[in-house]
């Protein structure tokens, strides 16, 4: 881009790539407000704003990007439209970068095939730290298996959830009516989410689990009354490894469509407006590089 450039930065977030080249005069927006306000205390230029409806008057950019913001609309129609809208304010022959998760990523996230719409948990800003690396994913389909998640989730949240079992287990057996409390249910989303272990880690937190099953029951006492007959003592108390987690902030689930390979370019020949110059896959995303070619 030659310096002086007027750019849109359309979803950009915390405007993280608003001051990249620092030749290039930039302006972001962003639906979240406080995002927007991390924007201004980095020094940058950018607005709240809905990306289906840009303050800007139409030509005025000589460039936009737009980097993963596409696949949270819900449907090719809102899709389509919010392309619609970054090409409006970009004059004619100028350029928008467009990037969109991929529905065939080879990375760290776990997605079904044939799975395009999903959702994806996000930790509140206090639980980044501890749950940066899960990329837990719940799929809309209720009978399939939660979608992106990471192999050494999974068997740490099966381990996780065999000492639940035996926690209210444990709580049957102390209860008045003898019914299952309910009080040790655990989400199972949210502790995945908490998550970060190796796949060594999360296999001895497995054996440690069975274990602590065993041991429990291995304290069960037999006596007998004074007639000969026997009767059951159980000694199931809870360890301090069956103990409830602490409670955590609550996690809230992010809706993406995954793009298939040249589905983002055939959205683009939609508007009829915008050629594709140039396409790619890079880390689990599709992109592409579009050229205003009328209004």
């Amino acid at each position: 881009m030659p310096s002086g450039y007027v750019g849109a930065d359309v979803g950009c977030g915390n405007g993280k790539y608003i001051g990249v080249n620092p030749k290039l005069f930039m302006v972001g927006s962003d639906r979240s407000s406080n995002l927007i306000s991390i924007c201004g205390e980095r020094g940058h230029e950018a607005m709240v704003c809905d990306g289906l409806s840009l303050p800007y008057r139409p030509q005025f950019f000589d460039f936009a990007i737009s980097i993963a913001v596409i696949h949270h609309f819900i449907n090719p129609e809102r899709r389509t439209a919010a392309i619609n809208e970054i090409l409006r304010v970009v004059r004619v022959g100028g350029r928008v970068l467009i990037f969109v998760w991929a529905l065939e990523q080879n990375g760290k996230r776990e997605f079904e095939k044939d799975v395009q719409d999903v959702f994806v948990p996000w930790a509140t800003p206090g639980q980044a730290s501890k749950t940066k690396k899960s990329t837990s994913v719940k799929s809309p389909n209720p009978n399939s298996r939660p979608q992106g998640v990471k192999r050494k989730d999974r068997l740490k949240a099966k381990a996780d959830q065999v000492r639940q079992d035996q926690q209210n287990e444990d709580q049957a057996q102390d209860s008045p009516d003898g019914q299952r409390s309910n009080a040790g249910e655990s989400d199972i989303t949210t502790s995945m989410a908490q998550l970060d272990l190796t796949g060594e880690e999360a296999s001895k937190s497995s054996a440690k689990s069975q274990s602590d099953i065993s041991s429990a029951v291995q304290e069960t006492v037999v006596t007998a009354d004074i007639n000969g007959s026997a009767s059951v003592q159980e000694a199931l108390e809870p360890s301090s490894s069956l103990a409830p987690s602490p409670k955590v902030a609550p996690v809230y689930n992010r809706y993406y469509h995954l793009f298939r390979k040249g589905e983002l370019e055939d959205l683009v020949k939609e508007t009829k407006i915008a050629n594709v110059v140039q396409q790619g896959y890079d880390r689990d995303n599709w992109w592409c590089i579009v050229e205003k070619t009328s209004n």
